[in-house]
């Protein structure tokens, strides 16, 4: 039997996963799972253009088949096994992973995608310590959404302005595929520095209609964007009280940067927000006295009782709420 493997010192990014014996992805982010998946795919079979490509389902899996898929081939070609939904695997793949864990077959690479969860965790716990572990994390804040992006600018040397940063970011969204996609695109079709007005030839017709965009454009009293942007909000799926629950949330936020009399410096470790949240967010307060946005705060209770049952039309509830909002902002 081969020796334990050496654990691995630390987590490895999925931007630069090599070849291994074991290699294990862990978490809910598909985009990463299939980044992962492709460039593991292409470094074996430019290093070994005769590599077997095997996918499996952990959730289907049958006793003996692993080792049976892993036994040298018959002209000694080396092998990528691709297990996926391993968050659902079955008794018999978490057995047979341990055991084969302990005596991988070095011309063998297993590749285990987990989407997330405890299912497995001896044999998760195994493959961490016996090679490299990368972690699916969803991008969750603004701040990981443009280094995202400015990742993906910077791997293919190209220099982005961060204007250009920021708005490609709001045209396209939070779906890692998408601005992946986008920054491919740019990159292939442009030279020199990307601007902010090169973006904007490519996806200025693109605006994000979320409920977050709608609030953002009443509290800060416009009210024509809000309207365009909330009825295509409502035209592309947005739910209204999903727009009364991001209304609630920005203007909270508003009435506690108005209360607050502290050093920019100090809001956002105190009030628990990200520096760039400070930043907007004291923007929008110069809209707003204390007594106007306790006020909207009551318009925006009001509309999302609406939205929730007590109004016959809730995008009506709520387009009345936007306006109102949208008209208090800046009275003095």
């Amino acid at each position: 039997m081969a020796s334990p493997r050496r654990k691995k010192s630390a987590d490895t990014s999925w931007r630069n996963v090599s070849v291994d014996q074991l290699i294990l992805v862990q978490g809910s982010e598909d985009y990463i799972h299939t980044r992962v998946t492709e460039s593991i795919k292409t470094q074996l079979k430019q290093a070994e253009p005769d590599t077997e490509v095997h996918h499996q389902s952990a959730a289907e899996y049958q006793s003996g088949e692993l080792h049976v898929l892993a036994s040298p081939s018959l002209f000694g070609e080396k092998k990528l096994l691709i297990f996926n939904d391993m968050h659902k695997m079955t008794d018999a793949f978490v057995t047979d992973g341990l055991e084969y864990v302990q005596n991988p077959n070095p011309d063998v690479t297993l590749l285990g995608l987990h989407g997330g969860g405890t299912r497995g965790k001896r044999l998760l716990d195994a493959m961490k310590k016996a090679g490299q572990f990368v972690e699916a994390r969803p991008i969750k804040s603004d701040r990981d959404r443009l280094d995202f992006l400015q990742a993906e600018f910077r791997s293919a040397r190209r220099r982005i302005d961060a204007e250009a940063i920021r708005a490609l970011a709001d045209a396209i969204g939070e779906n890692l595929g998408e601005l992946a996609a986008a920054a491919h695109q740019l990159i292939a079709d442009t030279e020199g520095t990307i601007t902010e007005r090169v973006v904007e030839q490519y996806y200025g017709g693109r605006v994000q209609a979320t409920a977050f965009k709608v609030a953002d454009a009443a509290l800060d009293g416009d009210l024509g964007s809000a309207i365009a942007l909330l009825r295509h909000a409502f035209a592309t799926g947005v739910q209204p009280v999903a727009v009364s629950a991001s209304f609630a949330l920005k203007a909270r936020q508003v009435a506690r940067i108005i209360d607050a009399k502290l050093p920019r410096g100090e809001m956002a470790s105190i009030l628990g927000m990200a520096p760039w949240q400070v930043q907007r967010v004291t923007a929008t307060a110069r809209h707003w006295t204390p007594v106007n946005i306790a006020g909207a705060l009551e318009l925006i209770a009001r509309a999302d009782a609406e939205a929730k049952g007590q109004a016959r039309d809730a995008e009506f509830a709520i387009e009345r709420m936007v306006t109102k909002v949208a008209t208090l902002a800046g009275r003095r």
